[in-house]
């Protein structure tokens, strides 16, 4: 595990730690609450790993063939719907707000690690998350988020040589967090701003079928969401 990676996990682990202490003073403290509505349309950019060992004896292809890992990314529009419910805290200007929602997404990338192609199409994010809010003034409040995230993917593998294609449709579940801030417009609409970092995921490639060797390669994905949009309160 790299060190970016291991970062990531710690960070992880605090924000999870610190949504929990939230959930817990909610439980003793919550007075009052709303339902509400979210609509948002920002950028998810998608990053895509791929760490290849060929091993001892690997086959003979057309082309020369390397181990190695290869990383890139790229971005696409996503455009989101939430519903929730906030419960203010009577002794503090705070709140804690328990959501789920639904995104559509649009980013894919392409990994040529040698010889293969990998495609990775972003279809959909869904779940539910925590969030603990802070009002600043009247207008302004700011908020940190975490939660359960799955994700909706398509994967295809084909050979910068050849023409075999195989194909795969996934879905992986993993911790999300961030932050954001809200402007209250009128009583009931505010502008909302939002940041979201989904952790480490990692799932196993597409069993290769050049040289018929059935290799499976350890891929990562990383996503970064930032988004704008309006919440309506009832």
């Amino acid at each position: 595990m790299t060190p970016a990676f291991r970062s990531s996990r710690l960070v992880s682990t605090a924000a999870a730690t610190a949504i929990a202490a939230a959930a817990m003073l909610a439980a003793g403290s919550a007075s009052a609450n709303e339902f509400y509505v979210t609509g948002s349309i920002g950028q998810t950019s998608l990053e895509h790993e791929i760490q290849r060992d060929l091993g001892p004896n690997p086959p003979a292809l057309p082309v020369a063939d390397t181990s190695g890992t290869s990383l890139t990314s790229d971005d696409g529009t996503s455009l989101q719907i939430a519903a929730g419910y906030e419960f203010d805290l009577a002794a503090l200007p705070a709140s804690v707000g328990i959501e789920g929602f639904y995104s559509y997404e649009t980013a894919e990338t392409r990994n040529i690690n040698s010889v293969l192609v990998t495609d990775v199409d972003l279809d959909s994010r869904y779940g539910a998350r925590l969030l603990f809010n802070y009002d600043v003034n009247d207008k302004f409040g700011i908020y940190t988020h975490g939660g359960v995230t799955v994700i909706d993917y398509d994967v295809t593998n084909s050979y910068t040589f050849a023409p075999p294609v195989t194909e795969r449709s996934d879905s992986e579940t993993a911790f999300a967090y961030g932050v954001g801030a809200r402007y209250n417009l009128t009583d009931n609409v505010s502008l909302v701003l939002d940041y979201t970092r989904l952790s480490e995921t990692q799932f196993d490639g597409i069993p290769e079928v050049a040289g018929n060797t059935g290799r499976v390669n350890p891929n990562r994905l990383g996503l970064d969401r930032l988004s704008t949009g309006l919440r309506f309160s009832f």
